[in-house]
């Protein structure tokens, strides 16, 4: 009768994957369980994309999840489009992904971007800025 002999190390996995703007909340160790689970937090501003929590099966990790990039704007990027915030009076704004944002043209320009455009939502680091001249 043949007998099969497993290791210890089979089903476990090694450390959780790095993942970028983010970090595991939990201490990392050299070797999981199976089943063993770890948690993910992103960075400020960057927003959590899949899921939080990684489950460790058959000595592989479960996908990961992402940490999408805030969007950043600038006095540059207003001035180049001669807009300015419609809400808050500042001339630097950290945007988190899914957030909104509302433009007017400059005092002395109109529009010339379709009015719909002028409130736009930051989408992984990026926003669609409207044009005023």
């Amino acid at each position: 009768m043949n007998q099969i002999f497993f290791s210890d190390a089979v089903g476990k996995c090694g450390p959780p994957p790095p993942i970028a703007n983010g970090d595991t909340i939990s201490q990392q160790d050299k070797e999981y369980a199976p089943e063993s689970r770890v948690e993910y937090q992103c960075q400020s501003l960057y927003t959590l994309e899949g899921n939080r929590t990684i489950v460790c099966r058959n000595g592989q990790w479960s996908e990961p999840p992402k940490c999408i990039d805030p969007c950043v704007i600038s006095e540059d990027i207003l001035n180049k489009h001669n807009i300015v915030f419609r809400w808050v009076d500042k001339k630097k704004l950290y945007l988190e992904s899914g957030n909104k944002v509302e433009f007017y043209c400059k005092r002395g320009y109109r529009r010339l971007s379709p009015p719909e455009s002028f409130r736009t939502t930051c989408r992984d680091g990026k926003v669609a800025y409207p044009t005023c001249g």
